[in-house]
């Protein structure tokens, strides 16, 4: 590629291409050191960086999470670990949440059965759509309503999955 281009090196291909601009000019260089002496200085480089607003938005907001969730679930290794090292399927944790999770939303809504699962949440709501089309025994009765700030890909695969679903 360099001969076809005329160009003798990459370095010197990268600097006829890339402006000076937007290079990256390297900065971070760590000297040996002690455990503690490294970590002090990653601090200096983290101190460095800059706080920015964030524009991720629909459905991402700062939350708090109880001190009892984040020790017993979030950063117990057991919800997400595999049950034996050997195994490739979802841990033992994860399935035991999901059928607590179940069983606390059939208590609450008295509704004999309860979906939960590891899907995206817009596989979930399409989920929920089919679930609630095929047992509706009202065929005449055969809206769905939905909240207009769901996510656009939310309400987009909601209306994919009832469309098909007649």
């Amino acid at each position: 590629m360099l001969k076809s281009l005329n160009f003798k090196s990459l370095e010197e291909l990268i600097d006829n291409v890339v402006p000076q601009s937007i290079r990256i000019k390297p900065q971070f260089h760590l000297e040996p050191a002690t455990e503690i002496g490294a970590l002090e200085q990653l601090q200096t480089y983290c101190d460095l960086n800059k706080d920015y607003k964030t524009y991720i938005g629909m459905g991402f907001y700062n939350n708090i999470i109880p001190n009892s969730i984040l020790r017993n679930i979030l950063q117990n290794p057991l919800w997400y670990t595999p049950y034996t090292p050997y195994q490739a399927e979802i841990s033992q944790g994860r399935m035991e949440s999901l059928f607590n999770y179940q069983n606390m939303i059939t208590s609450l809504t008295y509704m004999q059965i309860s979906n939960s699962s590891l899907l995206d949440e817009s596989t979930a709501a399409a989920e929920s759509v089919g679930m609630m089309i095929n047992l509706n025994k009202d065929k005449k009765r055969n809206k769905i309503i939905v909240a207009s700030d769901m996510h656009p890909q939310n309400i987009n695969l909601i209306k994919t999955r009832s469309y098909y679903s007649k």
